[in-house]
């Protein structure tokens, strides 16, 4: 079978060398192969942007920190095995010779594996960095479900004669649970001994947290930014409505649409909503301030080609319609946001979300969170409406060596991708055995820089 094929090359593959990584770790396992970016290489829109594939590119990230490791086989806690798993990963730094100064780093719901791209100012050498390269082993692994390179609705199903992808056939949940005992495979692949820290923010929290209750002996500290322990009811009725947009976009069929012409439109629509939730309300407020596009001389648009979307068929009808900043903002995120992404790993990725629960086969919450003595920091923000302060202050307040820290920001969840050298202080400043709270005035000082906006008055940049 063509399964048998794959697995008889993949036997017969040595495993390429791993950047950051001593040969003298290196697993000689035939079941593994490693792929990577030779120098120069270069993907269409990956390469206009600079190498941010996040800008209109799907698939493993242009970098050589990233590649790809396969394993076998993985069974999932809902039953089901996904044979020939591909996991994309980004390293940062070198792992000493004990394998022990390692720190795993979970990314945020729609980001990739490399750090670089969305936490840079976090990650360097020295003790300025709360990433410091020159003494930390940086791992980040891309989820399952994620289109950038990790095994997902886009990849190629084996069981699949003609080669086309899981597509409505990929099993759900993968659960945050998962992704931690698959990235622990990674880890021992890599020779790491022990973790450091697990650290990571909005869903990285949730991976993060699910690192210290999976394995409690492998991991020393934990830093839980802008999370959870558990998905809420708020959050799963939120990921339900983002989903639904989807599943209601005509050409979605039931997640067996044709990847040429997928159901960016509903796509779209999850991403608008999405962004809402990311941001504050009084952030929205100050930001557009019920502004009208152009001083009125712009009209409403009656269509939106790129989406397939005829908001109205009678072009007449707008002419007395404002047309809002916000509106524009949201419509350039959402358009934006379906050149780099993929509507059923999407929906398979916020599943995800709503697996999370720390306690889940453990027992009682509270209690569960109370077994977790590892010295931890847990990172709130006061304006969050996604993932509300509270959640965070439930974290440090039963979790016996947790300190909280808030970060007090206009800005809501997106807070720990805008305030990031605030953060990055405050979190170095804990990892040498400091107060971070001494390094709140810097975070506090912080501004968001304004965003520079096309020329529909959408926003450029991007955030989760």
């Amino acid at each position: 079978t063509i399964l048998d094929l794959r697995l008889d090359w993949l036997a017969c593959t040595l495993p390429l060398p791993r950047c950051g990584v001593p040969h003298f770790l290196a697993r000689k396992s035939p079941y593994y192969l490693h792929r990577e970016m030779a120098p120069g290489a270069t993907t269409t829109a990956a390469a206009a942007a600079g190498g941010d594939h996040m800008k209109e590119a799907v698939g493993l990230p242009v970098h050589p920190s990233t590649r790809i490791v396969t394993f076998p086989s993985f069974r999932l806690g809902n039953g089901a095995t996904l044979v020939l798993v591909e996991l994309a990963f980004s390293t940062y730094g070198t792992l000493n010779e004990a394998g022990d100064n390692a720190v795993i780093v979970g990314h945020s719901l729609t980001s990739n594996s490399c750090v670089h791209e969305w936490w840079e100012p976090m990650m360097g050498p020295g003790e300025n960095f709360c990433l410091d390269t020159s003494r930390d082993f940086v791992v980040c692994a891309n989820y399952l479900g994620s289109p950038y390179g990790t095994t997902s609705p886009t990849t190629a199903d084996p069981h699949k004669a003609n080669g086309a992808p899981y597509g409505a056939d990929f099993p759900a949940p993968c659960s945050i649970r998962d992704n931690v005992r698959l990235q622990r495979k990674l880890l021992d692949h890599l020779g790491v001994t022990h973790l450091r820290m697990a650290i990571g923010g909005s869903m990285g929290c949730m991976l993060a947290l699910e690192w210290g209750a999976t394995y409690p002996e492998f991991v020393a500290e934990m830093c839980l930014v802008a999370g959870c322990g558990r998905h809420t009811a708020w959050a799963i009725g939120i990921g339900e409505a983002e989903r639904f947009a989807i599943m209601a976009d005509a050409k979605y069929n039931g997640g067996d649409y044709d990847p040429q012409d997928p159901p960016n439109a509903g796509l779209a629509a999850a991403r608008m909503t999405a962004m809402l939730t990311y941001r504050a309300p009084s952030s929205i407020d100050e930001r557009f301030n019920r502004t009208v596009l152009g001083g009125k001389q712009i009209r409403k648009p009656t269509r939106h080609d790129e989406l397939g979307v005829v908001s109205h068929a009678n072009e007449g009808a707008t002419s007395t319609l404002p047309h809002f900043e916000v509106e524009s903002y949201l419509q350039y995120q959402g358009r934006k946001f379906t050149r780099r992404f993929d509507p059923n790993c999407y929906i398979q990725l916020t599943y995800t979300l709503d697996s999370h629960d720390v306690a889940a086969g453990r027992g009682d919450y509270l209690e569960t969170l109370r077994s977790l003595s590892h010295r931890t920091m847990v990172v709130g923000i006061t304006s969050d409406v996604l993932y509300p302060f509270h959640l965070s202050q439930e974290l440090a307040a039963h979790m016996p060596a947790a300190v909280l820290h808030p970060i007090d920001s206009t800005h809501g969840h997106d807070a720990f991708l805008i305030e990031i050298e605030g953060l990055n202080k405050s979190i170095a400043t804990w990892r040498r055995g400091g107060d971070p709270m001494h390094a709140r005035a810097q975070m506090q000082k912080l501004t968001l820089t304004p965003t520079p906006k096309d020329g529909t008055g959408g926003a450029k940049g991007d955030t989760q």
